[in-house]
């Protein structure tokens, strides 16, 4: 067979795969940070489509997990927000936003139902951290090293377009080198880098495709050069976190570890120390924060069960009106506080619990299932350190990021620890709210009373 002959043999393969439905759900949800964010919904939406015909022509269901089950409870809570919000397109579009993005959760629960597949998901969120993280580092090195005038944002072109149709409103960036690669800010882009590198560290080292991870192990460098030049320091100290995780998990192979990071703090370029030096020090930017905790401390005790109700913009008024102009309170704490109150907190703790317990379970097995572990583990760590001084839940890429782990999660659970997926039709009212419709569908086609 000559080069040519198994070249488009390869193609054929690839074109064959592609027509798997289960591929192609698993494709829409591990490219929404590739996209503009207005194009999260419609894949997030495809991808349940596609699991749904996967799950059909195989006589199974949509499948839902417990992080998943919270995630519905925290939904229905969002909307009981909406009889009490001051802002109720606010309140509304945010309830929306989490429950289009809630469908590419279901997606991978639903269509990720062996090892196989749950490998070849790590592969492809592996390969899309790598590309967003590569498209960061270019920006920086033409804009830093080049002097090239470039956008911060990859999709600036399309979105000036979009924004200008959509209600939505932005600060402007107006810094320098920071880069946001395909994302609006480079905050963001950083917090979706932080939610997926402990994955992307596992499967450089110790995915199945072992052909590949001279390929993974790029995409993991590109990843941290993303975060680097992103300029984030909260971003900074989450990666150390991760960092310190993985090397206290693999103590045989820390010389190893100690020598690689020494080598390439020499490449790291000076304004990047200097940005990570500055973490203990104050500038505007740390004063800033400092007055928007203040004033969303004092907002959160004039009802803290409650909250004022979801949506960035109820906050950002409430900050507008202690003079600072910022759409959020730069804390995952605060701000759950303030739109949802002690029941919001409390819901998405539970999550974390039930996922931190996940992974102490899984570090108490065989080595493949510790290292598992300890991914979940650094997840939810760094999430939380990311967490004190940003809002990594503010848009619908950052969401879907966020409800994709969680999926992983209840998937790893599931196949590593052999606890059950439930049909989504049975969870809470849904089975109720099901057959009251088809008790009313057939009611209607027979003309025949509804039967009580």
């Amino acid at each position: 067979m000559t080069g040519a002959q198994a070249m488009q043999k390869r193609w054929k393969q690839i074109r064959d795969d592609l027509k798997q439905p289960w591929l192609l759900a698993l494709l829409f949800v591990a490219c929404i940070p590739v996209f503009p964010e207005y194009f999260a919904p419609p894949l997030a939406g495809g991808a349940l489509l596609a699991a749904h015909f996967d799950a059909k022509r195989n006589g199974r269901r949509i499948q839902v997990g417990v992080l998943g089950k919270i995630m519905l409870a925290y939904m229905a809570y969002m909307a009981f927000g909406l009889l009490y919000t001051p802002n109720f397109f606010s309140t509304l579009t945010t309830v929306a936003m989490w429950v289009v993005m809630f469908l590419g959760y279901l997606a991978l629960t639903t269509v990720l139902v062996d090892h196989e597949r749950y490998d070849t998901a790590l592969f492809c969120l592996c390969l899309v951290a790598g590309l967003v993280g590569t498209i960061g580092c270019i920006q920086y090195v033409l804009r830093a090293v080049f002097g090239w005038d470039l956008t911060l944002q990859f999709w600036r072109f399309i979105d000036q377009i979009v924004f200008e149709i959509l209600p939505l409103n932005l600060l402007p960036i107006t810094t320098d080198l920071r880069v946001s690669s395909t994302f609006n800010n480079p905050n963001i882009f950083a917090e979706y880098l932080i939610m997926v590198i402990p994955f992307v560290s596992y499967y450089g080292f110790s995915g199945r495709r072992t052909g590949t991870r001279t390929l993974c192990r790029f995409c993991l460098l590109a990843a941290a050069g993303g975060i680097a030049f992103s300029f984030s320091r909260g971003a900074y100290l989450a990666l150390l976190v991760i960092a310190l995780i993985f090397c206290a998990a693999n103590l045989r192979k820390i010389m190893l570890i100690v020598i690689t990071a020494a080598s390439t703090l020499v490449l790291v370029p000076e304004s990047v120390l200097a940005r990570l030096f500055s973490v203990t020090g104050s500038d505007a930017s740390t004063n800033e924060r400092l007055h928007i905790w203040a004033a969303g401390l004092e907002t959160i005790g004039h009802d803290p069960l409650f909250g004022m109700g979801a949506g960035v913009d109820n906050t950002w008024e409430m900050l507008l009106h202690h003079g600072i102009n910022a759409p959020h309170m730069h804390n995952i704490v605060l701000q759950l506080l303030a739109e949802g109150g002690v029941i919001a907190l409390g819901l998405m703790l539970f999550a974390g619990w039930k996922l931190l317990r996940g992974s102490i379970d899984m570090l108490q097995r065989s080595r493949d299932t510790r290292m598992m572990g300890v991914v979940f583990l650094a997840f939810t760590a760094a999430f939380c350190m990311d967490g004190m001084v940003d809002f990594p839940l503010l848009t619908p890429k950052l969401v879907g990021i966020f409800l994709m782990v969680l999926s992983m999660g209840d998937v790893a659970m599931k196949l590593y620890l052999d606890k059950p997926l439930e049909p989504l039709r049975q969870v809470g009212p849904f089975p109720r709210l099901l057959r009251r419709f088809r008790r009313r569908s057939s009611g209607s086609h027979t003309g025949l009373p509804l039967q009580k």
